[in-house]
């Protein structure tokens, strides 16, 4: 069985914590949305009896089963890995951080809200973080799920540091229920390297001129995720951005809503198919190009009331009856955005069909 493994150069220090929190939140979400996630928690609440709408019963039910059914086990000498949920479910044994994800995507997934908690031990280094567990809302409190230990539901390690990380899905802009840009940006820290992250940094000072690449790269990572239809405000910011460019000036609100959407997303860090990455300009291999403008003429018919689709009589169109009719085959959904080399060779459209009028119709005489 094969096993896809993705690597991140992760720092050190508060900047390498934000951004594992940021990838948990990323599987936890994915996680949720998964179907195979979703029918093992069905079927685990199926099993132990839990009543329909008895939510606090579904919580926890599924926080016994973690506990009880997952082994905990310590990553790889000096390595953070982080398993998403539908592997943890095969391989049943993980640390903290992967227990977090693992009931985390359950909760999601059945639809209970969960959030992040790290713990640090120490009070005088506010950065360090050591422990990780989640919480899930329950008629407006959150209930404490560490599954490492052997206690019950809502134990929490009595830690001195602790900071919390919401797994919003959504950000509202409705006047009364907005929020500034320090609060949208402080729980999940920054995007990673790659043209989300610059992308943001175009929209927060810089600006960005029309047909940029990294609109490009940032559409195109959504579309391979089969994503952009998840957030309209997210296409049509992308779209407008790329047809007329964005001008320099500082735009903090817009830059936070854009990168908190992002992240919800789960977009993929990694530099799409045609970026400039940190080692220069990724290689494309090969262009492939589109079919031709102009296919096979298609026979265009009116319908005539009375007459059917034969024209009365006398009737001479202004326009030929055969007609090549211009069509493009569309591009297929996961085809990376290739652009056509300059010395690509004209050609030009075929001539039209000759004129073929269309023969006269004569009316049997009445007697």
């Amino acid at each position: 069985m094969s096993m896809r493994i993705t690597t991140y150069r992760v720092p050190s220090g508060p900047a390498g914590t934000a951004r594992t929190a940021w990838h948990m939140r990323s599987l936890i979400l994915q996680g949720g949305k998964d179907m195979y996630v979703r029918r093992r928690a069905v079927r685990l609440l199926k099993a132990r009896g839990v009543r329909p709408k008895d939510y606090l019963g579904e919580i926890r039910a599924l926080f016994e089963w973690v506990r009880r059914s997952v082994r905990y086990t310590r990553d790889p000498y000096r390595v953070e890995l982080l398993h998403s949920a539908r592997r943890m479910i095969q391989l049943r044994a993980g640390d903290c951080d992967d227990m977090t994800i693992l009931l985390g995507a359950l909760l999601q997934s059945v639809g209970h809200q969960v959030r992040i908690v790290l713990a640090g031990p120490d009070a005088g280094r506010p950065g360090l973080f050591t422990h990780v567990y989640p919480e899930a809302e329950y008629r407006g409190r959150w209930i404490a799920l560490d599954a490492t230990m052997p206690h019950p539901m809502g134990w929490a390690p009595d830690s001195p540091v602790k900071k919390v990380v919401p797994l919003r899905t959504r950000i509202s802009t409705r006047r009364g229920n907005a929020m500034n840009a320090a609060e949208m940006e402080e729980p999940l820290g920054q995007l990673p390297t790659g043209p989300a992250a610059d992308l943001v940094e175009a929209v927060r000072q810089s600006g960005l001129p029309a047909r940029d690449q990294r609109v490009r790269a940032v559409w195109d990572q959504l579309r391979a995720q089969g994503l952009l239809g998840s957030d309209p405000w997210v296409r049509q910011v992308l779209r407008r951005v790329w047809q007329s460019g964005l001008p320099p000036r500082p735009r903090p609100r817009t830059a936070a809503r854009l990168e908190a959407a992002l992240q919800s997303l789960g977009l993929s860090a990694g530099s799409a198919p045609g970026y400039p990455g940190p080692w220069g300009t990724s290689v494309v291999p090969g262009y492939y190009p589109a079919a031709p403008f102009y296919a096979t003429p298609v026979r265009r018919r009116r319908y005539w009331p009375g007459y059917g689709y034969r024209p009365p009589y006398g009737y001479r169109s202004p326009t030929p009856y055969w007609s090549p009719t211009p069509y493009r085959s569309p591009a297929p959904a996961s085809a990376p955005y290739r652009p056509a080399p300059a010395s690509a060779p004209y050609r030009p459209a075929p001539a039209p069909a000759p004129y073929r009028p269309y023969p006269r119709y004569s009316a049997p005489r009445m007697r």
